[in-house]
């Protein structure tokens, strides 16, 4: 069972029945059983509506949005069940769990938590993407980033423009729910920058 719902568990006190949860959040059923279960993560409004429904205060609401973006980026990390593993195989195998990682072994950015950190994380996409010359990451992004650029992108010390992060890292070949990942620490970084803007932004406590 997922943290958060262990969390909303634990806080309330309080085990309200699936039809209870759902009258006052407003929510179908169906997806009340199914958050509870564990088996689909809420969107954000989902899950502000389920803990009004429970009466949790604001703080608890904000905690749990930071569990509920953790839970959504190790899932979307995670590889698809195989259909033809059996529970025997499982037993016989005894695998110890793994942390998910990104596809395909790219460097995974969630811990980041400075700027600095972030530069190192970038070298990594550098290396995992192939080393490719600055000549060639020009090339792939249209002259979008110039050699220069890039090259003080990863030896510099301030935040990266977000488009020319986000070029670089297209270039490197990274995509889809990791490309995600990566625009969520961005943005939590560029976040914490601005003290007004952070308690708006789920997860930009973490570290």
């Amino acid at each position: 069972m997922m943290a958060w719902i262990e969390f909303m568990n634990t806080t309330t006190g309080e085990r309200l029945g699936v039809r209870q949860i759902a009258d006052a959040s407003g929510m179908p059923a169906h997806r009340v059983h199914t958050t509870l279960s564990g088996r689909r993560v809420p969107t954000r409004s989902e899950l502000d509506m389920l803990c009004m429904a429970v009466g949790l205060g604001k703080e608890s609401r904000e905690a749990l949005q930071e569990l509920r973006v953790l839970e959504a980026t190790q899932r979307a990390h995670q590889k698809p069940p195989d259909p033809t593993f059996t529970a025997d195989a499982e037993s016989a195998r005894r695998i110890p769990p793994r942390q998910p990682v990104p596809a395909f072994g790219q460097p995974d950015p969630i811990r980041v938590s400075t700027t600095k950190e972030l530069v190192q994380a970038l070298k990594a996409v550098h290396v995992w993407g192939g080393t490719p010359s600055l000549r060639e990451l020009e090339r792939r992004t249209k002259s979008a980033l110039r050699r220069s650029t890039i090259s003080d992108m990863l030896r510099g010390e301030s935040l990266p423009d977000y488009d020319r992060y986000v070029a670089f890292l297209r270039a490197c070949g990274v995509d889809g729910a990791n490309l995600d990942t990566w625009v969520f620490v961005w943005r939590r970084l560029k976040a914490l920058e601005s003290p007004e803007a952070a308690p708006w932004m789920p997860g930009a406590g973490m570290p």
